[in-house]
């Protein structure tokens, strides 16, 4: 009998496979290092999940990362009380974050990254395309111009403008002011050419549950936050990756 007990823990330690929180934990960082390419990412957890991907309080901070063709020169999340589904299939990439009691973020993007973005969705020589376009973010708001193709016409677009956030996730231009050069154009093309451009910031397929609602510009960058700043966990076990 007692030789019996021994085989069968012997083959328990030894055959059976072990979970690895720890490893799992990594495969979940990993899912966003892939899926998000960011230049560093730290992950700070208060302690590891259990069997179903409960975490108490998580911290995830992103630098230089790029959403939608779009450079962020950092997002950083504090989740609490988050659920994701079960640890075996983070090693599969298979990463869903199911709910959270409180999400605080931050989204900081600098001007170059935002006239980068708009040059990649936008610009070319067809018709309803722009072209030449550059943008500030000043303590004021946005303030740009570039050319817009609208039928034979090359025409200069000056947009100067506040900036808002819609649904939480997207920054828009606010009630912009629009001069276009010499010309009298119809409401309607001047609508088709700003909606071309926008939203400036669109977050809704980062898979977390981000719900932002402040703007804060500086001369060069806007950051977009949440009512409450996120901070890094005291303590807990710190992950990281740089490139």
């Amino acid at each position: 009998m007692k030789r019996k007990i021994v085989l069968a823990l012997m083959f328990i330690i030894f055959v059976l496979p072990c979970v690895s929180y720890a490893d799992e934990v990594e495969d979940l960082l990993n899912f966003y290092v892939k899926k998000f390419t960011p230049e560093k990412a730290t992950l700070i957890i208060s302690d590891k999940p259990d069997e179903t991907g409960l975490f108490n309080d998580v911290y995830l901070d992103l630098q230089g990362v790029v959403i939608e063709k779009l450079r962020l020169s950092s997002l950083v999340v504090n989740m609490r009380g988050v659920q994701f589904n079960e640890p075996s299939e983070w090693s599969k990439g298979n990463v869903e974050c199911l709910d959270a009691i409180s999400v605080l973020a931050t989204a900081t993007l600098l001007e170059k990254d935002i006239n980068e973005s708009i040059e990649n969705r936008t610009f070319g020589s067809g018709d309803g395309e722009w072209h030449d376009m550059s943008m500030k973010i000043l303590p004021s708001g946005l303030s740009g111009k570039g050319y817009y193709k609208y039928s034979f016409l090359d025409i200069l677009i000056e947009i100067n403008s506040k900036l808002k956030i819609v649904k939480g996730k997207e920054l828009w231009l606010d009630n912009p002011a629009v001069k276009v050069n010499k010309l009298d154009l119809p409401d309607y093309v001047t609508r088709k050419a700003l909606s071309a451009i926008q939203p400036l910031v669109d977050l809704r397929e980062f898979p977390l549950p981000l719900t932002l609602s402040r703007v804060e510009l500086k001369k060069g960058s806007a950051t977009l936050s949440s009512r409450t700043l996120p901070k890094a966990l005291k303590g807990g076990l710190k992950y990281t990756y740089s490139k």
